[in-house]
Order: C-alpha cells, then sequence, then structure tokens
C-alpha cells in the first residue's frame, strides 16, 4: 500500500489558525463525509491538548463559524460537522473514498497539518497532491514521506499501541472516573486508592500510558 505524509497549510482552514492564537494543539480524526444539494458536509472529531479555559474559547470560535453545521464538546474533545461547496476540488480529493486517512491529522499551533493518507494506488495519493498544489488556497505544501509500506508499517502502531496491562488499566481507570472531564472528577490519590497501589505507581503507569497514546497519534 502506498503511503503519503504531508505538512501543509491553507489560508481558508477553519481550525488551524484559531489553534495559533490560542497556543493549542489538536488531533483530527476524520469521521466521513456526504454530499447534499451544492455542499459536501464532512464530520470530525478533533482532540485539543493545552490551557483548559483556551479550549472553551476555542469552542466558543468553532460554535460561531459559519462553516460549521453542528458542533458538541466533551471534555477536551470536539465533534464538528463542517459545510464545504461541493464545487470546490481540493475537497473532492481529499475526501476521495479511494483514499484511507490511517492516522489522525496533526494540527499544530503554528497553523500547519500535518497529514496522512494511504491508498492501494499510487496515482490516486498523486492527484490528490496536483489538487492540493493547484488550490488557490495552499500556501504551503511539503512531502515528507512518498513510499511503498507494507499495511502493518502503515496501521498497526497506531491500532495497538504497546501499552502493558497495568499501564491500561490505568488509564481505562482514569477515563471512567472522569480524571480527565474538565473540572475533574477525581485525582491521583483516589484513584491510586481504588487500584490499591501507591500514588506514584498509579502515577507512572497512567503517564507512561498518555505518553504510548500521544507517540501513536504522532509517529512516523
Amino acid at each position: 500500500m502506498w503511503h503519503l505524509k504531508i505538512k501543509y497549510k491553507h489560508s481558508d482552514c477553519i481550525y488551524a489558525p484559531k489553534l495559533r492564537e490560542l497556543k493549542l494543539n489538536g488531533f483530527f480524526y476524520y469521521l466521513g463525509n456526504y454530499d447534499k444539494g451544492n455542499y459536501t458536509f464532512t464530520n470530525a472529531m478533533i482532540y485539543l491538548a493545552g490551557d483548559s479555559g483556551k479550549i472553551t474559547k476555542y469552542y466558543s470560535y468553532i460554535r460561531n463559524h459559519p462553516k460549521i453545521v453542528k458542533c458538541e464538546i466533551q471534555n477536551s474533545m470536539l465533534f464538528v460537522q463542517a459545510r464545504h461547496k461541493k464545487e470546490l476540488e481540493v475537497y473532492k480529493a481529499a475526501y476521495n473514498p479511494v483514499i484511507i486517512n490511517p492516522a489522525p491529522a496533526y494540527l499544530s499551533d503554528d497553523s500547519y497539518e500535518i497529514i496522512e493518507y494511504a491508498s492501494w494506488n499510487r496515482k490516486d495519493l498523486e492527484d490528490l497532491l496536483d489538487s492540493l498544489k493547484r488550490n488557490k488556497t495552499t500556501t504551503y505544501i511539503e512531502i515528507l514521506k512518498f513510499a511503498k509500506l507494507k499495511t502493518d508499517e502503515i496501521f498497526v502502531s497506531r491500532i495497538m499501541p504497546d501499552i502493558s496491562e497495568k499501564q491500561k488499566q490505568a488509564l481505562e481507570l482514569a477515563i471512567k472516573e472522569g480524571y480527565y472531564s474538565f473540572p475533574r472528577k477525581i485525582n491521583l490519590d483516589k484513584l491510586a486508592k481504588i487500584s490499591k497501589i501507591t500514588k506514584a505507581t498509579f502515577r507512572e503507569n497512567l503517564r507512561k500510558a498518555e505518553i504510548k497514546m500521544l507517540s501513536m497519534l504522532v509517529a512516523h
């Protein structure tokens, strides 16, 4: 399978410029699209990383953006539906059903997007690149990787991170008990008590799990 990774910036981006203004980072999970009338509607989930107060400001910005049709926020996870003019070639190319998104896009606080694509056919990705280059709102594009790889080099490290059972248990408990809620519903002391281990041990297990999960998202 062919794998393409690019660094990209376009002037009409809904999401990245405001991240830069607020000094936030985001991981963009594409959840599909559909056409209706003269528009293409895209669904996505964005994990926001940074100051909780600035995340609240970012949600307010997204909620009031003219291209956003629907949005909800849960903790640091933003769910959005955006509307784009169907005749715009760049969106047709980016959301071509023959192209796979093997990993979430990384939206940096300097307005760049790190995006990965995969396809069985090299030409599908070449056509996508040509479309992005021709797009009148593209301001920067750099190919970081374009190669034919085994599927496990593209997908498996994302789907199955190397997390130990203790690390997995710590992460699942933290999520279940609301440690990542805003405001937090529980602290490390109470989580450690539930787990019947010391606070230091629980913290270490949780931090290792968090690092591995984040590394999984931005790897390659």
